[in-house]
């Protein structure tokens, strides 16, 4: 069984050093509620749905709202923020991402690609040629960096992902689900999100490596 130790200790780094949670903005969401997060007590709050729409697909997962760092008496409770309506996405161009490097970090051909205009970058939806989804990159801001780490959190949850730390200064997790493998990493009050068709993870840290840095962040 793997340690997730070192998830832990990221965790803990990235929400150690402030005690008041601000909900996180996600692409196309509105700001969850602020909740105190200082306790000796490591007793989770309540569950919250999430549902998240990818493509034409549209998944529900239960996740804990408590995110619980290895420091000694601390704990740090994250609300999920509530789903709100988005654009709907238009045939373009990624600004951070080629098809041609979807392409080759996927091994797939890509078809239309899709972007949908959020703050702080557009969502990046790309298909195969043959019109299947392949990969969807999201940036999420969020008001803290404790915030940016639950919005992390919300798609790797730390007890069901190993840890990730790709590109530099930047940490998450990275997880397989039965149709998709996910990369999440959040630095300071930004998070990326991405997903890909392809089971194994190292696609989805190419794809936020290469974004991270055409946008220089």
């Amino acid at each position: 069984m793997r340690s997730l130790a070192p998830r832990r200790r990221a965790v803990c780094a990235a929400v150690a050093a402030l005690a008041v949670l601000a909900g996180a903005v996600l692409v196309g969401c509105t700001g969850g509620p602020s909740t105190a997060a200082t306790s000796d007590l490591q007793t989770p709050v309540a569950a919250t749905t999430l549902v998240s729409t990818v493509g034409t697909t549209t998944r529900t997962a239960t996740v804990e709202q408590t995110i619980t760092s290895r420091a000694p008496g601390s704990q740090v409770v994250a609300a999920p923020p509530p789903e709100t309506p988005v654009p709907a996405p238009v045939d373009g161009s990624c600004p951070y991402l080629t098809d041609d490097e979807v392409a080759d970090i996927n091994g797939q051909r890509t078809g239309q690609t899709t972007v949908t205009d959020v703050q702080p970058h557009p969502i990046c939806t790309f298909t195969r040629s043959d019109g299947g989804w392949l990969a969807t990159v999201r940036f999420i801001a969020a008001d803290t960096p404790q915030a940016a780490v639950a919005a992390v959190d919300q798609h790797v949850p730390i007890d069901g992902s190993d840890p990730a730390s790709q590109p530099a200064g930047w940490s998450g997790g990275s997880t397989v689900l039965a149709d998709r493998s996910v990369y999440a990493v959040a630095k300071g009050t930004i998070a990326v999100v991405a997903e890909s068709n392809q089971l194994q993870t190292v696609k989805g840290r190419q794809m936020v490596v290469t974004a991270v840095a055409r946008l220089g962040l």
